[in-house]
């Protein structure tokens, strides 16, 4: 029998996408960043929309590599065959992920429209929301680029990993040794996803308390009187 059981989190982007709110465009500064925040939701869509088949993907793989575990080496044809499925399979997360990345980027673009509104706004505790709200989602897609950059090698240690179940040679202690980088790996990954959605759940505040400060409901659509 090949090597025990890897314990992988196979953990998905299971982020929080930021909260929309509504309210009436006009001509203040403050207005002019509604327009852009509540496009810059817009343009994450596409990451909320790769979660599920992202997930089915890692336990796909998950499900695979239990069954080659549960082969001899008498059945390496088979195992070779599970295991190309299973790269298959990485790769198509791999193109997942990259929706997912020019989602969260193409939002971050937008977003940086806002900047240059910030300096246009007169009242002093207004700015103080809006500068609060722009440093944390500079925070939030720095901590998303690290986060991608660790799944990405989770990613393709999950491919040489699938690659070394192919061989008719393998040696226990290289499989045990691989397992066990990529299970830290995966810890890594947990870490860098649970910076993010805090981030993103202290973006939410503070956008919530730039849009009181401006006299915008949440609730209506209607700017509040």
């Amino acid at each position: 029998m090949l090597y025990g059981k890897k314990f992988l989190f196979f953990a998905s982007f299971c982020f929080l996408i930021i909260a929309a709110s509504g309210c009436t465009i006009g001509e203040s500064p403050a207005e002019k960043m509604y327009e852009h925040l509540e496009q810059t939701v817009s343009l994450e869509s596409g990451f909320a929309e790769v979660q599920e088949p992202l997930i089915e993907a890692e336990q796909k793989e998950q499900k695979l590599f239990n069954e080659m575990l549960g082969m001899s080496m008498k059945e390496i044809d088979q195992i070779k065959k599970l295991a190309d499925e299973a790269i298959r399979i990485a790769d198509s997360r791999e193109v997942l992920i990259k929706k997912e990345e020019e989602s969260i980027d193409s939002a971050y673009e937008e977003f940086k429209s806002v900047n240059r509104l910030v300096n246009e706004i007169d009242e002093k505790a207004l700015k103080t929301k809006a500068d609060e709200l722009v440093k944390t989602m500079e925070k939030r897609h720095e901590s998303y680029g690290e986060l991608h950059e660790v799944y990405m090698e989770a990613l393709n240690m999950d491919r040489e990993l699938y690659k070394m179940m192919k061989k008719e040679d393998l040696a226990i202690e290289d499989l045990k040794s691989h397992t066990e980088d990529l299970n830290k790996k995966y810890d890594e990954v947990l870490k860098s996803q649970d910076t993010f959605n805090h981030l993103t759940d202290q973006y939410n505040e503070k956008k919530k308390a730039f849009y009181k400060e401006a006299g915008f409901s949440t609730t209506d659509k209607k700017k509040a009187s």
